[in-house]
């Protein structure tokens, strides 16, 4: 069937699920539904068909004649030729539920109990996940098990090397902490994995607990399932993956952009149905001390009104999906909030996301826009990718998904909290899109493909001092019906 409508597709047709299924049932093959007129063919269209036939067509021996016939007759002899409308793009053929989830933070002064339902919220249900693998006690029950082998979850509140070089986890549930010990002369593998622990992430541990410690044998951590098949759309549409694109920064790289714009109206990208873009849209203002002295637009909300005067020549066809970064103007904490009060709001086919926010299309696929302002944390806490976080920005973001959290280090970013934990993982995505670290990955991890999709900003003074190398002038290109991805360069003239 999917082969059929790929060929309809081809021939300027689409047909209905319901209208193949029953041009199968009714043994009708291509050439019977080329045949008709309609460009869009549903049940209404086949019954037409039907009607039409002959009764030796419908008896059994008028089918078996048929089949006869066909294979004598040459294929040639067969000729349709229909063409779909040149002047329409192919993303206009299709149109596909569309869902966003936003999170809306409440406007009201936060207290002592808000943090506490925060993080309650956060344990609970990362303890729920960690369930489905282990069977675990209270950490207040541990003096009262005399075995070699027991489990617990908890959150992690301190990690410390003792001097006999050793890692110290001091690990907490509602009932009580624990200190939990792994020996770095046993076990270098899982000496590894407690060394690459951040503070106020919710693990698993398996182990003996003895004189008041709990000595580790294993740590798990949620992360996600293992999927047999990723998700897809049933039609050719793509998308493009966007991010930091720091509009009124003095480093803004102006051609490229322009060259990104000439892209959109090409050819090229006719099957493009949404363009992301995952935060710090504009440079903003007094971001970092000095800003102004690199920035070509000194007004914030101007860089707003330049910015919408360039996303208004993408066609109004695509929808443009945006979410803020750390540089929008909108503040830094997190769930960051709309930019809907800014000039953007009056381009027509611009939805704004919060800071984090999923799109679900075609009540199927999902797709989590994080900006990831967290991951500077992640990458200097985490030994493993210190080195490497930022030129393989997938590698954090790994990190993220294996924790089912956003930013599992508090602190790592600024949280409003709310009774629910709004950068916990909820629901698994089928792709996670980032920014923020300026460099450009793509990479699948357990059938969720990654996207940190670069920027158009060039290299500036504190990367280089901190010796960052940015992928300005790329970013990402996902066709969503095969999940296949490919980097367009708009560095050069298109």
């Amino acid at each position: 069937m999917q082969e059929i409508a790929q060929k309809l597709f081809l021939n300027g047709k689409m047909a209905t699920p319901d209208a193949l299924k029953m041009a199968q049932e009714n043994n009708l093959g291509l050439e019977a539904l080329l045949s008709l007129s309609e460009d869009i063919i549903d049940e209404t269209a086949i019954r037409g068909i039907l009607n039409k036939e002959s009764p030796l067509e419908k008896s059994p021996a008028g089918l078996e004649n048929a089949t006869k016939i066909e294979q004598i007759a040459p294929k040639e002899a067969i000729k349709t030729e229909i063409c779909r409308d040149k002047k329409r793009a192919l993303a206009e053929e299709y149109d596909i539920d569309f869902r966003l989830e936003n999170n809306i933070i409440s406007h009201k002064e936060r207290k002592s109990k808000d943090f506490i339902n925060y993080f309650s919220s956060r344990y609970h249900f990362l303890q729920s996940l960690l369930m489905k693998r282990l069977n675990p006690i209270s950490i207040s029950n541990l003096p009262k098990i005399s075995s070699d082998s027991v489990s617990i979850i908890g959150m992690v509140s301190d990690i410390r090397t003792t001097g006999n070089g050793n890692k110290m986890l001091v690990v907490e549930d509602p009932t009580g902490s624990i200190n939990c010990i792994v020996n770095s002369s046993i076990n270098e593998d899982l000496f590894d994995e407690a060394n690459n622990t951040l503070l106020d992430e919710v693990i698993g541990l398996t182990g003996m607990f003895k004189n008041g410690l709990f000595l580790i044998k294993e740590i798990s951590r949620p992360d996600l399932p293992v999927v047999g098949q990723q998700n897809r759309l049933d039609v050719p549409l793509k998308a493009a993956f966007l991010s930091d694109i720091h509009f009124g920064s003095a480093e803004f790289l102006e051609g490229p952009f322009n060259n990104f714009i000439k892209w959109i109206n090409s050819p090229a990208a006719e099957a493009v149905k949404y363009v992301f873009i995952a935060g710090d849209l504009c440079d903003g203002i007094g971001i970092y001390i000095g800003q102004d002295k690199d920035l070509a637009i000194t007004d914030g909300e101007r860089q707003y009104e330049a910015l919408a005067e360039k996303l208004s020549k993408i066609p109004e066809r695509i929808k443009i999906i945006i979410s803020p970064g750390n540089h929008d103007i909108i503040g830094n904490h997190e769930p960051q909030q709309l930019l809907d009060y800014t000039a953007l709001s009056k381009l027509p086919n611009v939805i704004f996301g919060t800071n984090p926010c999923s799109v679900v299309l075609q009540n199927k696929l999902r797709v989590l826009m994080y900006h990831g302002y967290s991951y500077d944390s992640i990458i200097a806490e985490l030994p493993r990718i210190r080195h490497d976080g930022y030129d393989k920005p997938c590698l954090p973001m790994i990190e993220a998904l294996k924790r089912r959290h956003l930013s599992p280090i508090y602190g790592g970013s600024l949280i409003i909290p709310e009774q629910r934990d709004c950068l916990v993982i909820d629901q698994v995505p089928d792709i996670l899109h980032s920014g923020h670290l300026h460099t450009v990955g793509v990479q699948d991890y357990r059938g969720v493909t990654l996207v940190n999709s670069g920027t158009f900003q060039g290299r500036t003074s504190f990367q280089e001092r901190m010796g960052h190398h940015p992928h300005p002038g790329i970013f990402a290109c996902m066709d969503l019906q095969t999940r296949k991805t490919e980097l367009v360069d708009v560095n050069n003239p298109i």
